[in-house]
């Protein structure tokens, strides 16, 4: 039983790394030959069905078992397998149903509907109808007694999980005794002692064995040679072959080349060192003089070496302290120098943990003692927990080069939001280091390797998944290009497809990890392949991939099509901008149009049952967004008859400037402030639009000039007309005029009418002709007058009267006599 469980355990603890490849695997798999295996399984199924005999024995098997309540895990487990298979068999024969009742319900259909209430038919027909419906209902009943099965088979399954989960929680929960108490450090010390010496007389046990000693003369050779190769290979192979590709990749010239020495490099940093560990670790079986008290760890080594040159690769890997422009994460190199440190610290900490497990198993110690020895593990693992949550702190803090100075920490994570999951990381990390010593204290041995080391594990697969996806955004990169059109157009969901697929295939990596069962997976998957059942629309995850991936497909297609119009075949026709532009975005949207038909079609989906809700929701769908349906259709309007076009100069709802872009609800407008304005397209269609540049570029301009009374008529009109021209912007046909507008206030005004060749230079051209005749007026010596007027006072004479009137009425000052001196 020792043996079993531990089994368990430690695959379980180490399960997620190998099983990474195998989920991804899987994914590729149901996208090529699902069909196939679906069919093989259903046949095997039916072959090992259970006749009706055994399904009510595992049944009643499994109902007495949980009825006790003293099942085991290992027993729970095996008769889950039992009840699993029965639904399985019970599963196949719902979902092919019965050929015999489908015939009968064939034969049913071809009688026509039944009779309604009140109504007859011909007798031979009613007893054919009859004969039919008995004969159908016995075709069916293997069928109704499978659902009965299914149904009961699901029941105990939960039942059965239930149970398991709640005792696997009572395990996690168990209280060992507190390393707290000075007593239990000298009981574990002396039990550690007893099983050194209990390891020294196996030892000396195996060696003094004469089949031992024969075997080790034959072999000794041999494994010092494996000894000696593993040392080499790891002293000296490996840095020879890491710092010549490291060269190599420094001095490459070129994207692709840099990108071959790399990569090559990468691979070389796991394959050299995993060559050399395996060679080493194979020495102590082929000696096989291992005693019986670590024989599980022994078995373990080949796992162990691997954890520590997983560890190796993946703190190269992520941090690249040599290479940084290959660095997966933005850190310095005083940082990524740390950062391969306590990767490589974080490695050890899980072989320990795992030896220290396997020893529990090979021995037979005390709670107390393994509570005591877990206390150096929980601490060692918090300590380097703790202090990489301080360098991805330090990491995310540093000052990116790009980045202002005065850019707040707000924004540098809008732009930069892997910060703030690193962030996120830490702070768990933080809890987690701070949590599980305290917990370990107390007792909880279980619970605070539940929270140290698969928090570890999880560090190290998403560095795995963070290395796959640059990975599969090179080879993308490169077989997709990198032009501008294809980043903005196809391009751009490439980095959220990707993420969204490894994501998928993390996910059982991750609930591994954190505890979960293989059966828990198991039943994960059967709901997202069965699918769930929504009126006649079956949602599942094969019939999801297949519509995402067709429509990608169908999008791809469409850009590149798009990206085909535009640069190589509209250059070379005679359609302007505005009808090349026009062109490609219509058939991006009968693109988009036909790939999500075909997309729902290839999945499979029936939409039919919808129509009567979608009638229903369309009544208030339309009230709610007549807006935007009266803006949509205006776009297909405007992109069809084409009033307007990009680089059009108009005027509408009071804003002038360019077309820039005639989307599907609104029109953007660069006014001549290089402002952008968003008129809705439906204001462009119900509404008065002066468009200058639809027919032709041509435009008409006036220009107002005002000379002096009495100046030379004929001479200012010569200036103007051949100030009219002499510019080249200018049309000479139709021949500029000069007209006699009026006899005005304070001048003689005059207009000068042109045509333009290009409107849009309306306001350069003016300038250039007032430039011209005001300079010529001045050497022609005509005068441009200013404003004057004649300023009548009535009553005159009055006002002067009573002026003088006033200035006589007032009396004369005293004169100051001035004494005589006698």
């Amino acid at each position: 039983m020792r043996e079993r469980r531990f089994g368990s355990d430690t695959v379980n603890s180490f399960r997620p790394f190998s099983l990474l490849v195998a989920v991804l695997c899987l994914l590729c798999l149901t996208l090529s030959g699902a069909p196939a295996i679906a069919e093989e399984t259903a046949a095997a199924v039916s072959q090992a069905s259970p006749d009706r005999a055994q399904q009510e024995a595992i049944v009643q098997e499994t109902q007495t078992l949980l009825d006790s309540g003293t099942a085991t895990v290992e027993q729970l487990n095996a008769q889950r397998a039992d009840v699993v298979r029965l639904r399985d068999a019970a599963t196949n024969l719902v979902q092919g149903g019965s050929v015999e009742a489908r015939v009968m319900q064939a034969q049913l259909d071809s009688l026509g509907p039944a009779p309604a209430e009140g109504e007859t038919e011909a007798e031979d027909i009613a007893a054919r109808r009859a004969e039919l419906e008995n004969r159908l209902a016995q075709a069916n009943e293997p069928v109704r007694r499978a659902r009965e099965t299914l149904k009961r088979a699901d029941f105990l399954i939960r039942e059965i999980d239930s149970q398991i989960r709640k005792q696997e929680a009572l395990k996690l929960l168990k209280r060992f005794p507190s390393p707290l108490v000075p007593t239990h450090w000298a009981e574990a010390g002396a039990e550690l002692l007893t099983y050194v010496s209990v390891l020294g007389s196996e030892f000396e046990g195996n060696l003094q064995s004469e089949a031992k000693r024969a075997h080790l003369e034959a072999v000794y050779l041999q494994a010092l040679l494996l000894a000696v190769a593993g040392l080499l290979v790891l002293i000296v192979v490996q840095p020879r072959a890491v710092n010549r590709l490291e060269d190599a990749a420094s001095r490459a010239v070129g994207l692709s080349r840099r990108w071959f020495f790399s990569t090559l490099l990468n691979l070389m940093r796991f394959l050299l060192p995993a060559l050399g560990a395996l060679m080493l670790v194979q020495v102590v079986p082929l000696l096989d003089v291992t005693p019986a008290s670590l024989s599980t760890t022994v078995t373990l080594l080949p796992v162990l070496a691997l954890i520590i040159v997983v560890a190796h690769w993946l703190g190269h890997t992520l941090f690249s302290p040599q290479e940084p422009s290959n660095r997966l994460l933005p850190f310095d190199d005083r940082l990524a120098r740390r950062g391969v440190r306590l990767c490589h610290w974080l490695g050890v900490v899980l072989a320990l943990d795992m030896t220290m497990k396997a020893q529990s198993y090979d021995y037979d110690f005390q709670e107390l003692t393994l509570s005591v020895m877990s206390v150096p593990v929980i601490f060692i693992a918090s300590t380097m927990l703790w202090r990489f949550a301080v360098l991805l702190r330090q990491g995310t803090e540093t000052e990116r080069p790009d980045s202002d100075a005065s850019t707040d920490t707000q924004e540098q994570e809008e732009h930069h939001p892997e910060q703030s999951f690193l962030r996120f990381i830490a702070t768990l990390m933080r809890v987690s280091a701070v949590v599980a010593p305290v917990v370990v204290l107390l007792g909880y041995v279980n619970l605070s390797r539940q929270m140290a080391v698969p928090l570890i594990m999880t560090m190290a697969e998403l560095g795995i998944a963070l290395f796959l996806y640059r990975l599969v955004m090179i080879v993308l990169d490169a077989l997709v290009g990198k032009d501008g059109d294809s980043r903005e157009g196809s391009t751009s969901l490439l980095p959220i497809i990707v993420i969204f697929f490894l994501s998928l295939a993390m996910l059982p990596v991750l609930a591994l990890t954190w505890g979960a069962r293989l059966t828990d997976i198991a039943e994960a998957w059967r709901l997202l392949t069965s699918g769930v059942q929504l009126g006649d629309i079956n949602l599942s995850l094969d019939s999801i991939i297949m519509l995402v991936v067709v429509f990608a497909s169908g999008l791809l297609i469409t850009r590149w099509a798009q990206r085909l119009l535009r640069t190589s075949v509209l250059p070379r026709t005679r359609l302007d901008t505005g009808a090349r532009t026009a062109l490609v975005t219509g058939v991006g949207y009968l693109g988009i149009t036909l790939a999500a038909l075909v997309a729902v079609s290839s999945a499979g989906l029936n939409l039919a049952s919808l129509a009567v809700v979608a009638g229903a929701l369309s009544v208030g769908i339309g009230f709610g967004l007549q807006t935007i349906v009266s803006n949509f259709v205006s776009g297909i309007i405007l992109l069809i008859e084409r009033p307007i076009k990009e680089g059009d100069w108009i005027e509408v709802s009071g804003y002038a400037g360019y077309v820039r872009k005639i989307s599907v609800r609104s029109t953007r407008i660069e006014t001549f402030d290089s402002h952008d304005v968003i008129v809705p397209n439906s204001d462009l269609i119900a509404g008065v639009v002066k468009n200058m540049t639809l027919s032709s570029k041509m435009g008409r301009l006036i220009l107002p000039v005002g000379v002096a009374y009495g100046s030379d008529l004929e001479k200012t009109k010569e200036i103007l007309l051949e100030a009219a021209r002499s510019h080249n912007g200018i049309r000479a046909y139709p021949v500029p005029q000069v007209l006699f507008m009026g006899l005005g206030d304070s001048s003689l005004d005059f207009e000068l009418r042109c045509f333009l060749k290009d409107i849009g230079e309306v306001m350069a051209v003016k300038s250039d002709l007032l430039f011209y005749v005001y300079a010529e007026l001045n050497n022609a010596g005509v005068e441009i007058p200013f404003p004057q007027r004649d300023l009548h006072l009535r009553d005159i004479d009055r006002l002067v009267a009573a002026i003088e009137q006033r200035g006589s009425a007032q009396p004369e000052p005293a004169r100051r006599e001035t004494p005589v001196d006698a």
